[in-house]
């Protein structure tokens, strides 16, 4: 419960920044995830490299991309009122709380 209330917290705060320049929706990502997983996976990996470091710190090795897909899905499961927001952040705040970096400057991947 506490991570879905700070996932909606976050989305709501980068909401009105990232309105203007949404690319993909979470009801997007959601709908891929059935439609066209390949894409689902892509995303989640690009937006996970891009972040690696810096709000996101995954363990080398230990983690799959199917493992993170399963754990966006879940999040896009739970709070379906928020999927018209950005989908990166659906991304970046999942894996994030899961493993985040420990210092601001990021740590190690």
């Amino acid at each position: 419960m506490k991570a879905a209330l700070i996932l909606v917290a976050l989305l709501c705060t980068n909401a009105s920044a990232q309105q203007s320049s949404i690319l993909y929706t979470g009801q997007d990502l959601f709908t891929r995830f059935n439609t066209d997983r390949p894409f689902f996976l892509a995303y989640i990996a690009g937006v996970a490299d891009s972040q690696s470091g810096v709000t996101i710190c995954i363990p080398a090795g230990q983690v799959t991309l199917g493992q993170m897909g399963d754990m966006v899905k879940q999040s896009l499961d739970r709070i379906p009122s928020e999927r018209h927001l950005a989908a990166d952040v659906y991304v970046t705040v999942t894996l994030g709380n899961r493993w985040p970096c420990n210092n601001k400057r990021g740590g190690g991947v």
